[in-house]
């Protein structure tokens, strides 16, 4: 439930940033469009892939990978339970072996120049900077319970807005989908 609440949140905010970012002016690296749709263009001079293995290295971000492969592991072991552990060793060793760097470094070229990434590693060189990255454990931690807690009051609200509602597809779903007995 907590990683749904948080998908929930993260959607939402993913959703607002992205409605503000359809006003955003060409400067900032957006080429605004007709209506909300935006079309993101990457910077002229990207981050080299030596910025992005400092910034990650300077956020703990080098453990991203080990963090994936912790969660995806035991999700596909739920998802999956029948799964041979033949199959699950396979996935690991393909994980670990696969070039989630490169994929890292492209994906922060896309968005990131050269001019952002040093100033970005200067801030975090900066005491604001050390303290942002010594906090932010714990802001993740607390967005994370705080989406959590918004997103099951929420659901709630909406849930009793609408119970008359529900009880009634519940109700028609219990009817279609009931399982006859067999005749003997």
């Amino acid at each position: 439930m907590r990683q749904t609440a948080c998908a929930v949140f993260v959607l939402v905010l993913a959703l607002t940033a992205s409605a503000k970012s359809s006003s955003t002016t060409p400067a900032s690296g957006r080429i605004a469009t007709s209506g909300t749709v935006t079309v993101q263009a990457g910077p002229e001079h990207p981050i080299t892939a030596a910025q992005v293995r400092e910034i990650l290295q300077m956020t703990g971000g080098n453990d991203l990978k080990q963090q994936m492969m912790e969660g995806m592991l035991p999700m596909m072991q739920q998802m999956l339970p029948y799964m041979p552990d033949k199959v699950v060793d396979d996935f690991r060793h393909s994980l670990e072996m696969a070039d989630f760097d490169a994929a890292m470094v492209r994906t922060f070229q896309a968005h990131l120049s050269t001019e952002d990434a040093t100033q970005i590693i200067a801030f975090y060189k900066s005491p604001a900077g050390q303290r942002m990255i010594g906090v932010m454990p714990q802001i993740q931690n607390d967005w994370q319970e705080a989406g959590e807690a918004l997103g099951q009051q929420v659901m709630l609200e909406v849930i009793q807005r609408h119970h008359t509602e529900i009880e009634a597809a519940k109700k028609k779903y219990e009817q279609d989908h009931a399982v006859s007995s067999p005749r003997s």
